[in-house]
């Protein structure tokens, strides 16, 4: 991935954390969240995702233990009062709370010079609170370019730059589930079904039979892929949901649709759902036929 040699560290407003309190907190995430919550030790992160009794995607994002009694789970802001208020009608006699943290300051951060060198070769979803700042090493990191979330106060973040921390995530493979995409995509489109979001070994969970039918069998017909496009700089990204078109085919029926999109120096990076009879002879446009062009990776290409 180009243009990621510098630092940076940047504010991400548009995600919060859901905290989830009380002495049955992991037991309850446990049997709605498709990683499995008992076994997260304080010094792990991991990918999770809640899903529909049909399969279909209704959030995902990060999970970890702050105590033994408090799971934090960092998800799209815009869905994250709708999220709180389904996963309350399943608390029954569960002893917890559920409630959005509007404390924490969540940014993103790259670079050696920004994460901390005790994280920089560390595997991804390690979880450290290093000078009272809580770090969780981001799916994307390597050590020549480390890459991390981070919660704790700071008055360093540059909101300019919020662009190269989307187009780093997304080209790595980690969209986020928005309001506007709910309900819309099966988990192996986003390939959680390879990328450690869903544990096949846990218990059930809203939409499980779905998920482990389709991966069992080997039915999964659509994945992930990771585009990029030149853009002007001021016209809006395509929303999450805009479809893709065989490029220059007038009439043709959409091919693809984009999952999450954001612009960084130019481009266009957006991560799409594409079907895999079409891959890779297909070329996808943006919008429509006569749109803008993409190119095509799978996500460990351009990481």
């Amino acid at each position: 991935m180009e243009n990621f040699a510098v630092d940076g560290l940047v504010p991400l407003p548009d995600c919060v954390l859901v905290r989830v309190e009380g002495p049955d907190a992991l037991s309850f995430l446990h049997g709605q969240l498709t990683h499995a919550v008992t076994g997260l030790g304080q010094d792990r992160a991991a990918p999770a995702a809640y899903c529909t009794a049909q399969g279909r995607l209704l959030a995902n994002g990060v999970l970890w233990r702050t105590q033994d009694d408090c799971v934090v789970w960092m998800v799209a802001r815009d869905l994250a009062d709708s999220l709180i208020r389904r996963l309350r009608m399943f608390v029954l006699r569960a002893r917890v709370t559920i409630s959005l943290d509007e404390t924490a300051q969540l940014c993103g951060a790259w670079g050696a010079g920004v994460v901390p060198a005790a994280l920089h070769e560390a595997p991804a979803w390690s979880r450290a609170v290093i000078e009272g700042i809580d770090w969780v090493v981001a799916p994307m990191s390597r050590a020549d370019r480390p890459a991390a979330w981070r919660l704790g106060e700071t008055d360093a973040a540059d909101a300019s730059q919020a662009g190269a921390w989307a187009a780093l995530r997304l080209a790595g493979g980690w969209p986020w589930i928005q309001t506007a995409s709910q309900d819309l995509f099966l988990p192996a489109s986003l390939d959680m079904d390879l990328n450690g979001t869903i544990d096949f070994a846990k218990g059930c969970y809203p939409g499980q039979e779905v998920v482990a039918r389709s991966h069992y069998r080997g039915t999964v017909k659509r994945r992930l892929a990771h585009g990029i496009a030149a853009w002007a700089a001021d016209v809006p990204p395509p929303p999450p949901a805009t479809d893709l078109y065989p490029a220059a085919q007038a009439g043709s029926r959409p091919v693809g649709r984009v999952i999450e999109s954001a612009l960084h120096q130019g481009q266009l990076h957006l991560a799409a759902e594409i079907t895999l009879s079409d891959w890779p002879a297909m070329r996808y446009a943006v919008g429509t036929p006569e749109g803008a062009v993409l190119t095509m990776r799978v996500p460990s290409e351009t990481a």
